[in-house]
């Protein structure tokens, strides 16, 4: 046995200033450092990070070049030593308990069973920018997805024994692949639980450029998830002219969210639902592959 409890997954692509301080929080975890190892997939064509890159020593690199974060993921669960697997993203900072909260939570749990931790956004500026607000009530709401059977790979705990009986991620799409893991999983019988004390801090999207960048990859992410069912792949989803009605419920359910805000965040969902049906036009029409920028 080589005594390690954990392994925690972090993929990243070009993005090494935000991975240093991911890096930083996780050197400043209380659990020992000798209970767990972080793997770095590095998702660069280029193997070597920059030479100011300050690393744990209970970290190492795991240089991945097939394109995706999600074959990224899988190419460091395959190097991953510990019996639980903690999945984070480059740009998460996880508070000082997040391994020793995950792992007594886990104890707890069985083979397949998953932990929806908690991702708290957090914006860089005093006060919060449109394009924040509507990234704080939209995104990232782990409570909303564990209720769906699902948890977004910025904060999921499980077990190895979970991947060793449902599989890899899909590593053929860049957004999206964590949801459908999880639901095959919970087809399994795995089930999911919500840890509020297993809490990572995300910085919210401050710009439209940003949250545009996300909203074509996961729309594409949709799009390439449907290449099995192909009639409904070709069928182009005309209704994402309509205001977006369940955005519209879940703006009006947010009570941190002032209700002079609340028209405002309102629209910028709508465009960009319309942002999402230009891309899946692009994608019908051009048949090129979902971009990760």
């Amino acid at each position: 046995m080589n005594g390690l409890e954990a392994s925690v997954v972090v993929p990243t692509y070009k993005d090494w200033d935000a991975l240093q301080e991911c890096l930083d929080a996780l050197a400043a975890q209380t659990a020992c450092a000798e209970r767990f190892e972080v793997l770095v997939a590095n998702n660069n064509a280029d193997p070597l990070p920059p030479s100011g890159l300050r690393l744990p020593a209970n970290a190492r690199i795991v240089h991945v070049p097939a394109p995706g974060s999600y074959a990224a993921r899988n190419a460091a669960l395959r190097e991953a030593r510990g019996e639980v697997l903690f999945f984070t993203d480059s740009d998460c900072r996880p508070e000082p308990e997040w391994i020793a909260a995950g792992l007594a939570r886990m104890a707890g749990l069985g083979e397949l069973d998953r932990i929806a931790g908690h991702v708290q956004l957090v914006s860089r500026e005093p006060r919060w920018n449109l394009w924040e607000l509507y990234d704080r009530s939209t995104w990232l709401r782990q409570e909303d997805y564990a209720r769906a059977g699902w948890a977004a790979t910025a904060n999921l705990v499980t077990r190895r024994s979970a991947f060793d009986r449902v599989g890899a991620f899909d590593a053929g799409t860049y957004s999206g692949a964590d949801r459908e893991w999880n639901l095959r999983a919970q087809r399994a019988g795995g089930r999911i639980a919500c840890a509020h004390e297993v809490r990572v801090l995300h910085p919210a999207r401050a710009s439209f450029a940003e949250l545009a960048k996300k909203q074509r990859r996961t729309y594409g992410g949709r799009h390439a998830l449907l290449a099995s069912r192909s009639w409904r792949r070709l069928v182009p989803p005309l209704n994402y002219l309509l205001p977006p009605l369940k955005s519209a419920r879940r703006v009006l359910r947010q009570r941190e969210l002032a209700w002079r805000h609340k028209p405002l965040v309102f629209l910028v969902a709508w465009l960009l639902r319309l942002l999402g049906l230009w891309e899946r036009l692009r994608l019908l029409v051009q048949g090129t592959t979902t971009r990760r920028a």
